[in-house]
């Protein structure tokens, strides 16, 4: 099929989505930053950092990685200054602001200069432009149920069938085109694999469970009346709206790819590397051919040989922590970042000790723990905490999974459970939810 990017016809496969046509055609800058516009390109590829962007169909804004690709789709990139996508303009602030321009404190000790200074960042900044027409109303459904999971990873595939066995009426929404999360990536070798997805999912459908492809949860809510209507999801699907009326609840919806905070981090060709992993399991492509994987722990490692058994050749792994890692299949690198360098990447200069090293690359990938989804769960009044081993806020559950909500259960990453614990914290949810 074809699709267009600023009217030049970009081919592209059955099942990729926007962002993987693009960069199967090795096109890599995808929109502008929101302030200075800046060149990024799609990191997590999964929805969640916002560095995919893009006009479709005359629909501003959307995140590429999440398209689907149809037959003569019009794509749009956004925020280029006089239509220059690939040149970078405002690279020039750079060299007059070395130190990094603030531009609530330009120009402000003169009220006329200052009131100019503020006119040009207010038309500087925003996504996009307004779209091309009004669009029409979204058809809307309206069911019920007794127990919805968010979620179709290890941990949501655990819960729902464990709930479905025990003879609930259960819904799972995954937003994916397949159920599995990140059991389909081959990361942790102590983890569910695919097979083990496989079954899951035909036990789930066997025991009467509704498995929803492709639909996003969007928002959770407390419903006003009294049970067993507890709870109102909506959930996006394709050009319809699903709202949901459900008793109980269980979000199994897991985690999101981290950067690093380090000059050159957000330029095109910086990857998540379970994005990376996600492409290649879902849509059959890899990008470039020799990474630099730059992370920490036992992520870092277990990410590092996944792309290899991907297909990716290693230039360096590079190891955050204060010790070298024991791993004598690898090539670590003991080191910190100091900027990527290209657009897209083609290096990454280190610190090592008092000296700096350069290391060229195809691409960078970063494997950080992902930090937990509990926006969803919080949004509703669950309460979550800061933890720093798992790089972000998982939520407060029981035993049971049950979270400070009476009506709301969490189980996998978003609730620090993940790896080869997701599962298990699944099964024990959809057990509890049943209760």
């Amino acid at each position: 099929m074809r699709i267009t990017l600023d009217g030049e016809a970009i081919e592209a496969r059955e099942g990729d989505t926007v962002a993987a046509a693009l960069l199967r055609a090795r096109i890599t800058t995808f929109t502008r930053s929101i302030k200075y516009h800046r060149p990024r390109g799609p990191f997590c590829l999964a929805g969640s950092c916002g560095q995919c962007l893009m006009r479709v169909d005359g629909v501003p804004s959307l995140p590429s990685c999440q398209v689907r690709a149809e037959e003569g789709m019009i794509c749009e990139r956004q925020n280029a200054p006089l239509g220059l996508i690939d040149a970078d303009l405002f690279r020039a602030t750079d060299f007059l602001f070395p130190e990094g321009l603030d531009h609530h404190h330009l120009l402000v000790g003169s009220k006329v200069l200052g009131r100019v200074a503020l006119e040009v960042a207010r038309r500087l900044a925003g996504l996009g432009e307004l779209p091309d027409k009004a669009r029409a109303a979204v058809p809307a459904e309206l069911r019920s149920v007794a127990l919805v999971v968010i979620g179709a990873g290890p941990a949501g595939l655990a819960a729902a069938r464990a709930a479905a066995e025990a003879g609930e009426k259960v819904l799972l929404v995954e937003r994916e085109a397949r159920p599995g999360g990140a059991a389909l990536l081959g990361i942790d070798p102590d983890s569910p694999d695919a097979d083990w997805v496989a079954q899951q999912a035909r036990s789930f459908t066997a025991a009467g469970g509704e498995l929803l492809l492709e639909a996003d949860c969007v928002g959770l809510y407390a419903s006003d009346p009294e049970p067993p209507a507890n709870a109102l999801l909506a959930v996006r699907k394709g050009r319809r709206l699903l709202v949901v009326a459900a008793g109980r609840v269980i979000v199994a919806n897991g985690g999101a790819s981290q950067p690093l905070p380090f000059p050159g981090v957000d330029r095109p060709g910086v990857y998540a590397a379970r994005g990376l992993l996600a492409l290649k399991a879902n849509c059959n492509l890899r990008v470039g051919t020799e990474l630099v994987v730059l992370g920490d722990g036992k992520e870092l490692i277990d990410c590092a040989r996944a792309l290899r058994r991907a297909g990716y050749q290693l230039g360096r792994v590079v190891a955050l922590g204060g010790e070298r890692p024991a791993v004598p299949d690898l090539d670590v690198l003991l080191a910190q970042p100091s900027r990527a360098l290209g657009n897209p990447v083609r290096a990454l200069e280190v610190a090592v000790g008092p000296a700096t090293q350069r290391i060229r690359c195809d691409a960078l990938a970063i494997a950080l723990s992902p930090a937990p989804l509990h926006g969803l769960a919080s949004s509703a009044g669950a309460t979550a905490r800061w933890v720093p081993a798992l790089n972000g806020f998982p939520l407060e559950i029981d035993a049971g999974g049950r979270t400070a909500v009476p009506w709301l259960f969490a189980a996998g990453r978003v609730a620090g459970q993940g790896g080869a614990r997701a599962a298990p914290s699944g099964e024990a949810a959809g057990q509890a939810a049943c209760r």
